[in-house]
């Protein structure tokens, strides 16, 4: 019943994040071997475009592996790049409702049984994406996958 969905660009940001750590090690091992064969300090000053390459990779990369909304046995559980992860336990669920159109990032409405209303904001979708500029991202295979996995716990618990 484990299923994570990611946007597009957090996958995409799986690949950049590596490619420019990969860029920032390039860049270190060429400063050391241009120093070392030139005989010129000056050309450890690239050391520090390498760190700060594979810093910001790390980042992003960091940042693409947490940005998910992750269904599991428990209930189910949200991140974006940066902030708190977020969840919600399927004991304290009520039901999922669609939301209103309006907010991209937008997945669900969770409904709790105390009356308070979760919004889901999870999977991110750029706005240059083809479902973007149509009117918005379809969410509904992770609102489906919501719902179901809540009606097999309900069914378990039975």
């Amino acid at each position: 019943m484990d299923t994570t969905f990611r946007s597009a660009g957090s996958r995409i940001n799986q690949i950049v994040g590596p490619m420019v750590m990969l860029i920032g090690v390039a860049a270190a091992v060429a400063a050391v071997v241009l120093t070392f064969a030139l005989g010129h300090a000056g050309f450890l000053g690239l050391l520090v475009p390498a760190v700060l390459a594979l810093g910001g990779g790390a980042l992003v990369l960091r940042g693409a592996l947490r940005s998910r909304l992750r269904i599991d046995a428990q209930g189910f559980r949200w991140a974006g790049f940066f902030g708190p992860e977020r969840s919600v336990p399927w004991e304290r669920l009520q039901r999922i409702a669609p939301p209103a159109s309006g907010d991209p990032r937008l997945v669900a409405l969770a409904q709790l049984h105390d009356g308070t209303t979760v919004p889901v904001r999870a999977v991110w979708e750029p706005a240059t994406l083809a479902s973007s500029l149509s009117g918005g991202p379809d969410h509904t295979a992770v609102q489906n996958a919501l719902i179901s996995a809540h009606r097999q716990w309900l069914a378990g618990r039975r």
